[in-house]
């Protein structure tokens, strides 16, 4: 059986309101999009990726040497969150303004300004490379508010009228997806990309793994003016970031495949296009020594994922939103 389709449309009769708030949504989200992208060249940088002397420099940053100056991808960063925090603070109060009127708006809104205001106070703590939960928080953060931002502005479309069974599906790609975001993340905050080099990866590393490994609240331990060394759990985080990438491969995979049984077919190959792409850019960053523009290209194409993901959980409703 097969699922009939709407056709997209955004909502008639827009009022003035309605277009101000959603071209300030837009122009929110293109700019986390930026914001989020020079964000990880900052992280990426820092832990050493696209330095002069790679990969020797990896982890210098955790060996108290002064921080560089800043250039201007970090003053374009500061100007553009600095900008965002006005707009969402905007969008909140747009949202409250137009509750009655849009009620779907506002608890995204809230989630919105609850992110930022949770982002600016970890930005106390951004200037220690040595707890990971700063780099995580960062990159979790803004993904939430990217996905947070689509979701407004896919709050102007017409859902697609879908089997409850296909959307289960969805929710649990979601999950999987931002779980493997999240290793992803912890990866990269401590410092583990070069824990298993080459494709064959540790040999061992299950027998020395623990949950305390993926405990982001735990101090980088760094010799006296050395450079860090990762250790068995970095090397635990490694891995289970490769085979989880595997097990998300298989599931995503097998998702777009129903959608294109369920009569979905250009969601489902898109789906699978990117979900190639990122595992191809996941196997040669690793099989070149990690250089910096394909980890960008994969930190990039995991956001791509998500909103794709995003889109069709919202899109995939049992009724019609009018």
């Amino acid at each position: 059986m097969q699922v009939k389709l709407a056709p997209l449309h955004f909502r008639s009769h827009m009022t003035d309101g309605n277009r101000a708030f959603h071209g300030l949504v837009l122009f929110t989200f293109m700019l986390m999009a930026v914001i989020i992208l020079l964000s990880a060249h900052m992280r990426l940088t820092g832990a050493g990726l696209g330095c002069p002397d790679w990969p020797v420099c990896y982890g210098r940053i955790l060996a108290g040497l002064p921080p560089p100056r800043p250039n201007w991808i970090n003053i374009t960063h500061r100007i553009a969150a600095s900008t965002m925090g006005f707009a969402i603070l905007a969008i909140a109060s747009l949202a409250w303004r137009r509750r009655r009127e849009s009620p779907g708006d506002f608890l995204p809104a809230l989630g919105l300004l609850g992110l930022t205001v949770f982002l600016a106070m970890l930005g106390k703590w951004t200037h220690n490379p040595r707890l990971p939960a700063v780099a995580l928080g960062n990159l979790l953060g803004g993904l939430g508010i990217l996905a947070l931002l689509w979701q407004l502005h896919l709050g102007y479309a017409r859902p697609y009228t879908v089997f409850s069974r296909l959307r289960r599906r969805l929710s649990l790609g979601l999950g999987l997806l931002a779980a493997q975001i999240a290793l992803g993340g912890m990866v990269s905050a401590s410092f583990a990309a070069l824990s298993c080099s080459g494709l064959s990866g540790c040999d061992g590393w299950l027998q020395h793994a623990s949950l305390a490994d993926f405990n982001p609240l735990q101090m980088l331990e760094v010799p006296q003016g050395g450079i860090f060394a990762p250790g068995e759990a970095q090397q635990t985080l490694h891995m289970t970031h490769r085979f989880f990438a595997l097990l998300v491969f298989c599931y995503l995979a097998w998702l777009g495949v129903c959608l294109i049984r369920e009569n979905l077919r250009r969601s489902g190959m898109l789906l699978i296009a990117a979900l190639t792409l990122q595992v191809a850019l996941g196997i040669s960053a690793v099989a070149y020594g990690l250089p910096l523009f394909l980890v960008l290209l994969h930190n990039a194409t995991a956001a791509f994922l998500l909103l794709i993901l995003v889109t069709l959980n919202y899109r995939l409703r049992r009724r019609y939103s009018g």
